[in-house]
């Protein structure tokens, strides 16, 4: 479709008396999206949340609990106290969009139906690398009953939350553009085809017992053969292609950050809880372990949340008034450009002065971030592999009963144990950056969000005006270490 430009519109005037629902509501996006409408939009006439239950309590307990004691509702606790509920403003259901009519009984589906305006699909498995079944269930699965819920709807329009990261092994500049029949690599398949074959040798795999391992591997198999770099990417684009294919263009668009990170304002700044994000490079970072496989002047995209949800609200209020584009890229890669470089000094001059521990910070005290390849003898493989060496060598001669008595007297049980958990910490988290800070670099542009001119201040969206010395030294790293980084501090002792 083309795109209209909608010069200065209002949020207020358009979200007013619409009802919204929001598939995947205890997240880190939604939860900071939910109280930027309920505190500046209170035009709105309802917010419907779906929440999953998990093993303890359902959904609506779960999100009670969640809105009670999270420190990203303070704010509208402050306008509503823990009377938001009984407001009329917002309710919450329990139920799971991987299920047929997201496990709702029919009244309560046919009433979503009959007043929703707008859906917006937050639900996903963020995990990188994760079974198989579970990620085809939770990032594709869904959507198809999302899809089927807007085609039932009178006239509810789909934004769907994706990621920048469905480019796969492309290099270079990323444009504003929906998924292809042809693959990051090339090869040309049908998105419907490999969600429905996966599922089936999936399914084949259980009935064979196979193990959760097994499965991860199984995704990983399939995402590298087509040009994804793990099955969280490939899942998100099988996601993305299968909604473009079932929904005409008017009913839907496609929201695609990147690397989603502390809030730098809203709802106040250093705001996170999310561990996906750069948080396992700064824990690695603040450690002696220094090694980066990366290259120094690859792109390192990362957009603060309280953006990613002011661009959340003008995509939605650009599909509602049918003035929007099919593909939003919310990123800064293209305007407000940071390097791996940049990003790795501001950690390391935030954290230089702080005492070090262990061996390493005898040999070399405060090192530099070095940047290193793959093959390196200190990078995170070699030092796994050499780990897995001496552990077979020990095993060996625990077995010699002279030994035993010895080795339990000097605690080396404990110091190999300790080791070998921060060695596979450490490679896991640089396989998981590799493919985005050395194997590739994106330039994801990021012109249609800016496009839109918006009456009111609080959702001005301005990226290129983030000062980034500023925002990692002052906001996002001590957002994470009050946030997120004690979560893994078992790190800073290697």
């Amino acid at each position: 479709m083309a795109f209209m430009s909608l010069s200065n519109f209002s949020v207020n005037s358009i979200l007013q008396d619409k009802t919204i629902l929001v598939v995947g509501g205890s997240g880190f996006i939604s939860k900071v999206w939910l109280s930027m409408i309920l505190q500046f939009v209170p035009s709105v006439k309802k917010i419907f949340v779906l929440v999953r239950p998990n093993k303890q309590i359902d959904g609506v307990a779960r999100f009670e609990k969640i809105y009670l004691t999270s420190p990203v509702f303070d704010n509208i606790r402050n306008i509503y106290g823990t009377n938001l509920f009984n407001s009329k403003k917002l309710e919450v259901i329990s139920g799971d969009a991987c299920h047929n009519q997201f496990c709702m009984d029919n009244e309560k589906y046919t009433t979503l139906l009959n007043e929703v305006d707008i859906v917006l699909n937050f639900a996903a498995d963020l995990r990188f690398i994760a079974p198989l079944d579970q990620m085809l269930k939770s990032n594709v699965l869904s959507v198809d009953n999302i899809c089927d819920f807007i085609l039932k709807s009178a006239s509810a329009k789909l934004l769907h939350i994706s990621t920048c990261y469905v480019a796969g092994v492309a290099d270079g500049i990323v444009s504003e553009k929906p998924l292809s029949q042809k693959s990051p690599n090339g090869t040309l398949f049908s998105a419907q085809e490999e969600f429905n074959f996966g599922m089936q040798e999936c399914l084949g795999a259980r009935n064979r017992n196979a193990t959760n391992q097994e499965l991860t591997s199984l995704g990983i198999l399939r995402a590298e053969r087509l040009g994804w770099p793990n099955t969280y990417t490939y899942t998100k684009a099988l996601g993305e292609i299968i909604l473009s294919e079932k929904l005409n263009d008017s009913r839907f668009c496609i929201f695609r950050p990147s690397i989603v990170e502390s809030a730098e304002k809203y709802p106040f700044p250093g705001w996170n809880e999310d561990f996906n994000g750069t948080a396992p490079f700064i824990q690695m970072l603040s450690s002696p372990y220094r090694l980066l496989v990366a290259k120094p002047n690859h792109n390192l995209d990362i957009i603060p949340v309280d953006y990613v949800a002011k661009g959340l609200t003008i995509a939605a209020s650009a599909l509602l008034t049918e003035n929007h584009s099919k593909i939003y890229q919310c990123s800064t890669s293209s305007i407000n450009p940071l390097s791996v470089k940049h990003a790795t000094d501001f950690i390391f001059n935030y954290f230089k002065n702080k005492n070090s521990n262990g061996l390493v910070h005898y040999i070399l005290p405060n090192p530099k971030p070095m940047f290193i390849t793959p093959k390196h003898f200190l990078s995170s493989s070699n030092i796994k592999n050499f780990e897995r060496r001496v552990t077979l060598i020990y095993n060996k001669i625990k077995t010699e009963k002279k030994s035993t008595k010895f080795f339990a007297q000097t605690g080396i049980d404990g110091l190999l144990d300790s080791f070998r958990r921060k060695t596979k910490k450490i490679d896991l988290i640089m396989n998981a950056y590799k493919p985005f800070i050395y194997d590739y670099n994106y330039t994801f542009t990021s012109e249609n969000l800016l496009k839109h001119r918006i009456i009111e201040e609080e959702f001005l969206y301005s990226p290129k005006n983030i000062e980034w010395d500023h925002y990692w030294k002052i906001v996002h790293i001590p957002g994470l270490k009050q946030w997120c980084l004690p979560r893994l501090n078992t790190l800073n002792k290697f």
